[in-house]
């Protein structure tokens, strides 16, 4: 393996979310109207809002909604029990082939994290769950008071955690591996490699060429990092 530092998204990479634009999209409407937003906006509209980088205070303040604090507060916490109920259900849980991978990543002296746009604490709750928190150097999460500027499709999070991680971009090579088009312009945009892996197929079946970041890598199983 050519690569030094492997970063990797959760959800839908390492992390199996059953049916989860429905789930995202649910907490998404609960969160809202719990917040007393003027209106629900229409799905094509809240699609657009996972989207949209720092531009997601636009959307909330047309839709009535002004404490972004307490909206991700809010959203997170739903989430976490959500989560919760369907881990204990094994209605959520790891990839077949992800322990494996990771410890094959592990014993080659390489260094793993995890940058996820979930809260931290949801982060942590799962790498314990599922007992992979040896394999990884750092995990990243977000925080509802002060890191969603640095949410993907943002490289400042990837920039925060080679920094912590003390890589040199002079000597050593990283990759970021990440299931949506957010992983990848986070990565690219910090001028690292970034791997697509397209669990499922019918994601972006319009390609990646109208994107203004494309994947350098394009997989459908995660042991193809392995050859990297």
């Amino acid at each position: 393996m050519k690569y030094n530092y492997f970063l990797f998204d959760l959800d839908n990479c390492l992390l199996y979310i059953p049916n989860s634009k429905d789930y995202f999209d649910n907490i998404l409407l609960e969160t809202l109207k719990l917040c007393l937003t003027k209106h629900v906006p229409e799905r094509s509209e809240r699609n657009k809002f996972w989207f949209s980088g720092n531009s997601y205070i636009d959307y909330l303040k047309k839709w009535g909604t002004n404490n972004f604090q307490d909206f991700w507060k809010c959203f997170d916490e739903i989430d976490f029990e959500y989560r919760k109920i369907l881990v204990q259900k094994n209605e959520i849980l790891l990839f077949n082939d992800v322990k494996s991978v990771l410890e094959k990543i592990y014993n080659e002296n390489k260094k793993l994290a995890i940058i996820s746009n979930s809260a931290d604490y949801i982060v942590n709750f799962i790498v314990k769950k599922f007992n992979i928190t040896k394999f990884f150097n750092y995990f990243f999460g977000l925080s509802f008071d002060k890191d969603q500027s640095i949410a993907k499709p943002s490289h400042l999070g990837v920039l925060s955690v080679l920094e912590k991680l003390k890589y040199d971009p002079k000597k050593e090579k990283a990759i970021m591996i990440g299931d949506s088009i957010v992983d990848v312009y986070a990565a690219k945009k910090a001028n690292i490699s970034a791997c697509l892996i397209r669990r499922d197929k019918n994601k972006y079946p319009d390609g990646y060429g109208a994107w203004e970041y494309n994947p350098d890598f394009v997989i459908e199983q995660l042991n193809e990092v392995l050859n990297f």
